[in-house]
């Protein structure tokens, strides 16, 4: 678990870079609002799908030893913040494009 932490820690830390950089950026309060609700929406589900399927893992494959459980958390933890770093990236590219074609 803790390899799968490591992979995922570049993205986690480009996905934190890019929250922080569209957070200061100078758009419009309601353009911020609506790009943070969608990249929530789909990051909101990464959590307890992950969290579930750890959950019917250990209930009914192998046992989770505690180390483990808790690495596979932080691991969702960041696959939580990553989804929405993309996702506000994605959102935010898409309202560029918006923006431009409706000019």
């Amino acid at each position: 678990m803790l390899i799968i932490g490591a992979l995922v820690l570049p993205f986690f830390i480009y996905a934190l870079v890019m929250y922080f950089k569209f957070s200061r950026s100078d758009k419009s309060k309601d353009e911020k609002e609506q790009v943070l609700a969608y990249s929530s929406k789909h990051a909101l589900g990464v959590f307890p799908i992950g969290w579930l399927i750890l959950h019917l893992y250990h209930n009914f494959i192998a046992s989770i030893p505690y180390d483990t459980y808790r690495d596979a958390m932080w691991v969702l933890v960041l696959l939580l913040f990553t989804v929405q770093g993309f996702a506000i990236n994605y959102y935010k590219k898409r309202m560029q494009q918006s923006d431009a074609s409706q000019e």
